[in-house]
Order: structure tokens, then sequence, then C-alpha cells
């Protein structure tokens, strides 16, 4: 569970996290043509839209993503703290390759025939 994480990987976590925020404030106060928040220039496959309705739908899809993502890290962590068990071990299938997961089962029905 989460009482096996080491103390000083969140303090690592807080600190690159801190350290890209405060990059963003100073870029976004020495440089004029800073569009919004999160334009750090980084897009080095070209995925972001050149015209103005693409980039407003990759904004909310972003947005949205971002959202989902962080209400199911949040549900991950309640079910770890009510269920006692790791979501890791429930949920192997997110978390393993498919051939471990399915391992068991696949030797199961290959020991039956």
């Amino acid at each position: 569970g989460l009482d096996k994480i080491s103390p000083l990987w969140w303090g690592f976590c807080i600190g690159l996290t801190a350290a890209i925020d405060l990059y963003g404030v100073q870029r976004a106060r020495a440089e004029k043509d800073y569009k919004f928040p999160g334009d750090l220039g980084f897009d080095p496959l070209g995925l972001y839209p050149s015209d103005e309705e693409g980039q407003r739908r990759m904004q909310l899809a972003e947005i949205k993503h971002g959202r989902t993502a962080m209400v199911a890290v949040v549900a991950f962590a309640l079910q770890e703290a009510i269920g006692k068990e790791g979501v890791v071990d429930e949920a192997p299938v997110f978390f393993f390759p498919i051939t471990e997961t399915l391992r068991g089962a696949l030797e199961s029905i290959l020991s039956t025939n």
C-alpha cells in the first residue's frame, strides 16, 4: 500500500512539481507571447493543433482527462485505505503485462487438455 512508499519519494515528487510550476510562473512573467497556463513550449511530436478550434478542443480534452485521472487516483487511495489491500493486487490487469496476469488462467486451460 501507500505506507510502503518512502517519504523521500514524496518529497522528490513535491519538489519536482514545485520546480515545474515555478518555471511556468517565471516564463509567464518574462514572455509576452505566453498564451495560457501550462504553455511550456513542449510538444516534441507536434500533436498540438495549429487552428484555434482544434486548440480549444485539445485543451478541453486535456482538462477532462486530467480530472478523470485525479478522481481515479483518489478512488485508488480510498480503496486501499478501506480494503487494506493494494490496488495493484486487486486489479493486476492494469499494472502487469497481460501475459503475467493471465498466466494462471492459461496454465489451467492447457493442463486440462
